[in-house]
């Protein structure tokens, strides 16, 4: 009969038979020590944390880098889109600047040296040269009065001022304020609004009040009266006042035709021609010759062929296919740079003589050359040059306007291709959030089992103590 295992646990050793050597024990580490049933980070320490977050981040891995790319090439294609639509835009503007009189060279005004006026021509002034004389220039009235005393008192009452036929402007002039600055400040401060001038000039006999019409002509004449008082603004009145400068209108002739005019400017003396009067040289007439003017045309032309450059370069650098050494564009392969590209090249290919007559050549690359001065050759032999070409009802424009008209705007084909790419973002985004979604009920799962693992875990790693700790005592 065995004894009880109490009793078997306190047996001396030299009472209980040994079946192995000491040496031997199994639960007896080398040293000497007791062994873990245990393995490190098994039981309460476990990472729950660490292991879900490296789950998941292996799980979204593959859907999210297929996001990424598949956004980051979206992107892409609708920044070469842009660059597209920019750039045939750019050329479209260009071609605008050839509309109605655009595509007609300007006009120049050549005016004799010494001549005492100057002239500019618009593109409606007829070519043709002209015989002009300036008799009188047009002047403003300037009045001057008496020379008084800094602090002499003038008078007191009310002053009337009047331009020509304008409505009067009264101007008081209190009792013991009627010095000249005193009566310069009250006009300037009634009037100067309108324009007319007071002003004082000092000098060795004293100071002298100067008003000056604010218009030249004879209707910028001026009129002074005064009333009330004690009668002392009489001294400022036209009576008593000096005339500097007459009011007087311009008189020019031209071809032997005269015109008058309030202004030394004119506008409508010659179609298209502006005239500034800056001499009277009366009894001479001066050459004014107007002649075509190729410059601005020339500077529209040149800015066209950057334009259109632009967009060829935009389209090649958009579309440009890849090798083994180098990836292709973003556009490689699509079919709508090679469209546009082609349209463009067709509608030159229809105009290609007259585009050789104005200087242009096409290169290999299919940019274009502006040859300036055969330009400048064409439309000093041919001022509709640029008209048959690039003007309203021109094939060639109409073209261009076409291929304009199906690729750009929101109803075009780049304008179709961005809405498309905008749409697929959206459903990026969207699929982006049911990832989202399902990484998070993904992450719950796992954390629950990984806790309720660490649960268990933890209740097996007090049982193992429990067991080493018995087993240790039975190895003493």
């Amino acid at each position: 009969m065995r004894p009880p295992l109490a009793r078997r646990l306190h047996t001396s050793r030299s009472q209980r038979p040994r079946r192995y050597p000491l040496r031997s024990n199994p639960f007896r580490a080398a040293g000497g020590s007791v062994a873990s049933i245990v393995s490190a980070g098994i039981g309460s320490g476990l990472d729950v944390n660490g292991l879900v977050s490296g789950l998941i981040a292996a799980e979204r891995a593959p859907a999210d880098n297929r996001l990424k790319r598949d956004e980051s090439s979206t992107r892409a294609q609708i920044s070469a889109f842009g660059a597209l639509n920019g750039a045939l835009s750019g050329l479209q503007t260009a071609l605008d600047a050839f509309k109605g009189s655009g595509a007609d060279p300007g006009r120049k005004a050549i005016v004799a040296d010494g001549a005492g006026f100057t002239a500019s021509a618009d593109t409606t002034a007829a070519p043709g040269s002209y015989a002009v004389r300036v008799e009188k220039l047009a002047t403003a009235h300037k009045l001057q009065s008496a020379a008084f005393a800094t602090d002499a008192q003038i008078g007191y009452g009310k002053l009337t001022l009047q331009v020509g036929s304008d409505d009067p402007i009264e101007v008081d002039i209190a009792q013991g304020e009627g010095t000249l600055a005193d009566i310069r400040d009250a006009i300037n401060a009634k009037v100067g609004s309108q324009g007319i001038s007071a002003s004082i000039v000092h000098g060795d006999a004293g100071d002298v009040l100067v008003l000056t019409s604010p218009r030249t002509g004879i209707d910028g004449s001026l009129s002074l009266t005064a009333s009330g008082g004690d009668g002392g603004l009489s001294a400022l009145t036209n009576a008593s006042l000096t005339e500097v400068t007459a009011a007087q209108d311009a008189e020019v002739w031209v071809d032997g035709v005269q015109r008058t005019s309030a202004s030394n400017h004119l506008t409508d003396l010659i179609d298209g021609v502006t005239l500034d009067l800056a001499k009277a040289q009366p009894g001479q007439s001066f050459d004014l010759a107007i002649g075509a003017d190729g410059s601005s045309l020339r500077t529209r032309m040149e800015a066209f062929v950057k334009a259109y450059n632009n967009a060829i370069a935009t389209l090649r650098t958009q579309s440009a296919a890849g090798d083994k050494d180098t990836a292709g564009a973003t556009l490689s392969g699509d079919a709508t740079p090679r469209a546009i590209t082609q349209a463009l090249r067709t509608a030159m290919g229809t105009a290609y003589a007259e585009m050789s007559r104005l200087g242009l050549t096409t290169a290999k690359d299919g940019t274009l050359t502006l040859d300036g001065a055969k330009f400048d050759a064409a439309i000093a032999a041919d001022a509709t040059a640029v008209r048959a070409v690039l003007g309203d009802g021109a094939d060639y424009a109409g073209s261009l306007r076409a291929t304009f008209t199906a690729y750009l705007g929101d109803d075009g084909v780049i304008g179709d291709r961005t809405e498309a790419l905008n749409d697929r973002l959206d459903a990026i985004a969207d699929q982006r959030e049911a990832l989202d979604r399902r990484m998070a009920a993904m992450e719950a799962n796992y954390r629950r089992q990984f806790t309720a693992l660490d649960a268990m875990m933890a209740q097996m790693q007090s049982t193992s103590a429990f067991l080493t700790q018995q087993l240790a005592g039975l190895s003493g």
